[in-house]
């Protein structure tokens, strides 16, 4: 029984991307400024559900065919690995606001940035 209960427990990384008050805007790496603006934010649940939203009016994005895709996250401590959607991403390092990963299969450095800062 205890091994159950601890094998639920979230990671400190978990925790930070399922945060509430955490909007995650995607970034390429070498793009990055802390005057950037994001159009949409990613939000990660609990459950492993995962959305992007409006960071103008929070609402979910629906992509232009007008199909909603489900897409899900899980996270490997072990290894750090992020899987994401159909993506790989290898955590490098995370910070309260900044998260530093590289997909795995292009090797392409990319950054989460929290757009929520107050």
């Amino acid at each position: 029984m205890i091994l159950t209960l601890s094998s639920c427990k979230k990671s400190e990384f978990e925790n930070l991307l399922i945060n509430p008050h955490k909007k995650w805007s995607y970034i390429n790496n070498s793009k990055y400024n802390r005057n950037s603006r994001a159009v949409f934010y990613m939000k990660f649940y609990e459950n492993g559900d995962f959305e992007n939203r409006y960071t103008s009016s929070d609402r979910k994005h629906i992509l232009l065919d007008g199909e909603q895709r489900d897409c899900y996250w899980s996270f490997s401590e072990k290894d750090s690995i992020l899987e994401l959607c159909d993506y790989t991403y290898k955590i490098l390092e995370y910070q309260k606001d900044t998260i530093r990963l590289i997909e795995v299969k292009n090797n392409f450095k990319c950054l989460f940035v929290n757009h929520a800062l107050k």
